[in-house]
């Protein structure tokens, strides 16, 4: 996946959990904090959950457990490790 399509099922997973954040996603981009998306942990967990079902991957909680910004994750759907 390049970073446009990882960046499309960022923003989609966001809004599967939080649609009133519609038109409030362009300006995220890899560099982006987690923390900046405005999810509670549940919907953060929601937002996770979306991605792997997207790429088809379970991410290894290990893994998670590093996560803190939005290129964490583009690693992950890569089917790499941090």
């Amino acid at each position: 996946m390049n970073d446009d399509q990882i960046l499309t099922a960022l923003r989609k997973a966001v809004l599967d959990v939080a649609p009133q954040l519609e038109g409030k996603l362009d300006h995220i981009t890899l560099d982006s904090s987690i923390d900046g998306l405005g999810l509670d942990s549940v919907a953060t967990m929601e937002m996770v959950g979306s991605l792997e079902d997207q790429v088809n991957v379970v991410f290894p909680d290990e893994e998670l457990a590093k996560v803190t910004h939005l290129s964490h994750l583009a690693t992950l759907m890569r089917g790499q490790r941090i």
